[in-house]
């Protein structure tokens, strides 16, 4: 898979993951280890976002064409 296309998949995954009803799974009044559940599930979608990046970042120096 091309970078282009990786970071493509990963902004769709991104956008999906940030759509309401999605959303309204953690927002409960729920601790998880003392942290809000969804505070917790915002980090957990921020370290997606990072590491996506950063796979498509290694991947991508390599290509040499478009």
């Amino acid at each position: 898979m091309k970078a282009r296309e990786l970071l493509t998949a990963g902004f769709v995954l991104v956008a999906t993951l940030l759509v309401w009803p999605l959303l309204g799974i953690p927002n409960r009044p729920v601790l998880v280890a003392g942290v809000p559940a969804l505070a917790l599930y915002l980090f957990a979608v921020w370290a997606l976002v990072i590491a996506v990046l950063a796979w498509a970042a290694l991947r991508g120096s390599g290509d040499d064409g478009p």
